[in-house]
């Protein structure tokens, strides 16, 4: 008689243990821990806006602030700025600016695994994790831009909205006025994306005129006030070489390798054997990333499935991408903020070979272990490194400097505590709090 072993009915084998979302969730947990733990955020341009977030918390309650005042007219590079203001009613403006990152992370996560379960099922941890390198958890993301990283995490949560949603105007003019508030080449693609859309189905048209009506006309108030005035004019490199040069180095930007400057210099001076690794590893990554999406386009050709709508916009953004120059009215490097929308458009719509997108994923490991040597490795957090004193020989490239802004931070935690009147000016002169700038932490004119 067999033993009851042998008749017992087998159990399942254990579901497999999802290695690609653990990789996601544990990239964000570290992301969350760099973020708590560094004696401040080390994002670039951020302590910034965390010290305009709390000058617009004192201006609320009535609280003195110098010569600085609320701007008049829509502002399209305001809504974190805004958010930190209201958080820091109810908190101190440090926590507040955490607390506000925190979620970004969070949010960033669940977005990208949700647009991976959703367009690239074959491999859908691994893009997950790929569009955290290369979209979510980038260079603007460690720059500091965090209202143009809020942007692109609004329109990647567009496209996780039921395709007959996001033919109705009013699902277009939420995400149309939010995103507006975020970054205007944010903005400017979603418009791209939803003119191209229209375009190609007139019976759009209607829909997606009337959501876009609001967002049009804060866009048109805010050039009729000529907000943007006071700006640079365009410049750009002196060749032709250093031009293409320029464009391929943001291409290269894309990878999971970032070179943090402190007052000691960038690993090019600490550590040559990564810098010059890290760096390899970005041309790669960048080279990859152009093979993925070029075989993608070939086998959507091949297979007549072609998105041609979000094509059509990815392509006029790369166009502008291509020609713009590295300066235009103030913001450095236009482009760039074209190019990642674009990119974002392409990875969703194209089918992507799966071997190839699950190598790429594998930068998340390589951005992980940058962040675990920031954590692990001793800095002068207190030395603010403005861009001036930024040299080739001792910061070298894919460079973020955290203490940019040093000196806000340290004074919103000063006048946190005193309550005086606030001594920093601003930086920015594009922001929803207009006033004399400053170039940084430098005391020099902005």
């Amino acid at each position: 008689m067999p033993d009851a072993a042998e008749t017992a009915p087998p159990r399942a084998a254990p579901a497999a243990f999802p290695a690609w979302t653990a990789l996601c969730v544990g990239l964000g947990g570290l992301v969350a821990a760099v973020l708590v733990l560094a004696p401040y955020p080390p994002l670039q341009d951020f302590s910034e806006w965390a010290y305009q977030g709390h000058l617009l918390a004192r201006l609320i309650r009535g609280l003195p602030i110098g010569e600085i005042q609320l701007a008049t007219s829509p502002v399209p590079n305001s809504s974190v700025q805004a958010l930190l203001g209201l958080l820091s009613l109810a908190m101190p403006a440090a926590l507040a600016a955490r607390l506000f990152l925190l979620g970004l992370v969070g949010a960033s996560v669940a977005v990208a695994l949700g647009l991976g379960r959703r367009y690239q099922p074959a491999a859908a941890g691994a893009f997950a994790a790929l569009l955290l390198v290369a979209v979510f958890f980038n260079a603007a993301f460690w720059n500091g831009y965090a209202n143009f990283q809020v942007g692109m995490l609004l329109l990647g949560a567009w496209f996780l909205l039921p395709e007959p949603r996001r033919a109705g105007a009013l699902p277009i003019m939420g995400f149309g006025v939010v995103i507006f508030f975020t970054h205007a080449m944010v903005f400017f693609a979603f418009c791209a994306l939803l003119g191209a859309t229209a375009l190609l189905d007139r019976r759009r048209i209607p829909a997606t005129a009337l959501g876009l009506l609001p967002a049009a006309l804060l866009t048109g108030w805010y050039v009729a006030m000529d907000a943007g005035g006071n700006a640079t004019e365009a410049a750009g490199a002196s060749s032709l070489a250093g031009f293409l040069g320029y464009k391929l180095y943001t291409v290269a930007k894309l990878g999971p390798y970032h070179n943090f400057v402190f007052a000691e210099g960038g690993d090019i001076v600490t550590r040559p054997a990564l810098y010059w690794a890290g760096a390899a590893i970005n041309l790669a990554f960048a080279a990859g990333l152009a093979a993925l999406l070029g075989l993608g386009l070939r086998e959507a050709i091949r297979t007549r499935r072609l998105a041609r709508a979000p094509l059509l916009a990815a392509a006029g953004l790369l166009a502008l991408f291509a020609v713009l120059p590295d300066l235009v009215q103030n913001v450095v490097n236009p482009g760039e903020r074209l190019m990642l929308p674009a990119l974002l458009l392409l990875l969703l719509v194209l089918p992507l070979a799966p071997g190839l997108v699950r190598a790429l994923g594998l930068g998340a490991v390589v951005l992980a272990a940058c962040l675990v040597l920031l954590l692990a490795t001793g800095h002068l957090w207190r030395e603010p490194v403005h861009f001036t004193e930024l040299r080739t020989e001792t910061a070298g490239l894919f460079r973020h400097r955290p203490t940019a802004f040093a000196c806000k931070w340290q004074e919103m935690l000063r006048n946190a505590e005193a309550g005086d009147l606030p001594r920093q000016r601003l930086a920015f002169r594009t922001s929803l709090l207009i006033g004399v700038t400053e170039a940084g932490c430098t005391g020099k004119p902005g």
